[in-house]
């Protein structure tokens, strides 16, 4: 499994495949504001990681269709807020992935640690997305996805 973190550390100690720095693979991720700024990177072979993670479920069926893009959700976000907010970015995430495994949409997870105490293992981070709706079968895919963009 892999995850992209903001920090040095070894990925063997945390029982990880593989860790990216995310300062190596910033180019590779595309900020989005929205679904609607999301779509023209349809055709790419990038991960997008979206500030408004909105209901649109046309939006994501259009990007869906022969799309090379995959959605990178950051759970540092969620590990990192408390209170109300986080639980309506929960619930928002929980709908988003909802809708983009009704449309067949590719997405993915990392932690984007800032700190070493801040990495969580490989099984704390499919717990988390399990909270967020995904069986554990399709988190462990999450972990794995991105690999194939980097």
């Amino acid at each position: 499994m892999y995850d992209i973190i903001k920090c040095n550390a070894k990925s063997s100690e945390f029982g990880f495949a593989n860790f990216y720095s995310f300062s190596e693979v910033r180019k590779n991720i595309a900020d989005a504001e929205n679904l609607k700024d999301a779509v023209r990177y349809k055709n790419r072979s990038t991960l997008v990681t979206l500030k408004d993670h909105s209901f649109d479920d046309g939006a994501v069926k259009i990007i869906a269709e022969k799309s090379k893009m995959c959605f990178l959700i950051n759970i540092g976000e969620i590990i990192r807020t408390r209170g109300i907010r986080r639980a309506i970015l929960i619930s928002r995430l929980r709908t988003f992935l909802r809708i983009c495994i009704k449309h067949r949409m590719q997405y993915a997870v990392a932690s984007f640690a800032e700190k070493k105490e801040e990495i969580r293992t490989p099984d704390e981070l499919c717990h988390i997305c399990l909270l967020l709706g995904l069986n554990r079968g399709q988190g462990k895919h999450a972990l794995n996805r991105i690999q194939y963009y980097f």
